[in-house]
């Protein structure tokens, strides 16, 4: 029951973050491009530009994909059985059927 509904819970987010890309496409002028690549040491004092663009334009973003990634993991811990709930059900009913005889 847990891997089904965490299966369901799965395609549900995936299913939306399709359809908000949809829905919200946006597409970046070359002269937005052209920009960064060019002043990108002057705004941020960085020598390179990917540092640049990941600590300083894209700050925050980088970091809610983390916290998203780590949600993701704790959420998972929650759906996926467990060792002692795997064993626990074996030995149950291995002691239903030695009884039963």
């Amino acid at each position: 029951m847990r891997v089904t509904m965490s299966a369901i819970l799965i395609l549900a987010a995936f299913l939306a973050v399709i359809l908000l890309q949809a829905q919200h496409g946006e597409t970046l002028p070359p002269t937005l491009y052209e920009n960064i690549t060019v002043s990108f040491e002057q705004d941020t004092s960085s020598k390179n530009a990917i540092a640049a663009i990941l600590l300083n334009y894209r700050m925050y973003d980088t970091m809610f994909e983390a916290l998203i990634l780590l949600t993701a993991i704790i959420g998972m811990q929650q759906f996926l059985p467990r060792k002692v709930d795997m064993e626990g059900d074996s030995k149950g009913s291995i002691e239903e059927d030695v009884h039963e005889n």
